[in-house]
């Protein structure tokens, strides 16, 4: 269940500034291995690149929402509930929306990078600013 990590995954070797990106931060949240939150996370940080604004609303399919309460422990699943509303569709995976209209379909539009990765998981609040302790 869930998808595969993609390359690099939640741990790229190294962030566009020469910084490794602290995994330890991010993996506190994590309890498997990340494949579909790495995929979830590319989604949003996607929109956020695209539009300007993160959205609202995340389609997944049912299986992906299972994969993905499975992968976060309980405090990092709520925490993507309190900016997102995570919404299971059977026509629709990965598919990002906002009030204003703006979509984003991440399997048509691209792989994401280590920067929207990041960003998404600093504004779900599953990554902490540095010094900052969850």
């Amino acid at each position: 269940m869930g998808h595969p990590t993609l390359p690099g995954g939640l741990r790229p070797d190294k962030l566009h500034d020469g910084k490794a990106l602290d995994t330890s931060r991010l993996m506190q949240h994590v309890r498997g291995h990340g494949g579909t939150l790495t995929h979830v996370l590319g989604a949003v940080g996607k929109f956020r690149f695209r539009h300007g604004d993160w959205p609202r609303r995340l389609y997944l399919y049912p299986e992906t929402l299972a994969a993905l309460v499975e992968e976060l422990t309980p405090l990092g699943f709520y925490r993507c509930q309190q900016r997102l509303d995570l919404v299971a569709d059977l026509e629709r995976d990965l598919f990002c929306a906002d009030d204003n209209g703006n979509v984003s379909i991440y399997r048509i539009q691209a792989a994401s990078d280590p920067w929207g990765i990041e960003a998404a998981a600093t504004w779900l609040g599953l990554l902490s600013v540095a010094g900052e302790t969850s």
